[in-house]
């Protein structure tokens, strides 16, 4: 994973670039679960990310996360629960980003062991 910290050449004072080991350990591995990744349940890879000791996040955010790993296992719409424009709104899309994040991951993970 490349992080952008110069514009043109210069590089942006207070900025660091961190190494690729340092943001991959942020997100919790699933090799814990039984199933293979590309058949883990929404609700497994969900338990997987937030059963380790990490930031607490808000039961929004928790949502969000969730919506988001139950469209990509299962196919469900992701439900509008917030009204726009108020902090659990965006805590609730900052999970989502989060949900596919990890789902991504999981497939990653799967083609690998494959």
């Amino acid at each position: 994973m490349r992080f952008i910290t110069d514009i043109g050449g210069y590089n942006m004072p207070g900025t660091t670039t961190p190494s690729a080991s340092t943001a991959q350990s942020q997100f919790p591995t699933i090799n814990s679960l039984s199933a293979p990744a590309a058949s883990a349940t929404a609700d497994e890879l969900f338990a997987a990310a937030f059963c380790v000791p990490r930031d607490p996040r808000s039961p929004a955010y928790k949502h969000g996360v969730l919506a988001a790993l139950k469209f990509r296992i299962e196919g469900r719409r992701i439900p509008k629960l917030y009204d726009p424009a108020t902090a659990e709104d965006d805590a609730y899309y900052a999970g989502q980003a989060e949900g596919h994040a990890i789902w991504r991951r999981a497939q990653a993970e799967s083609a690998v062991a494959v």
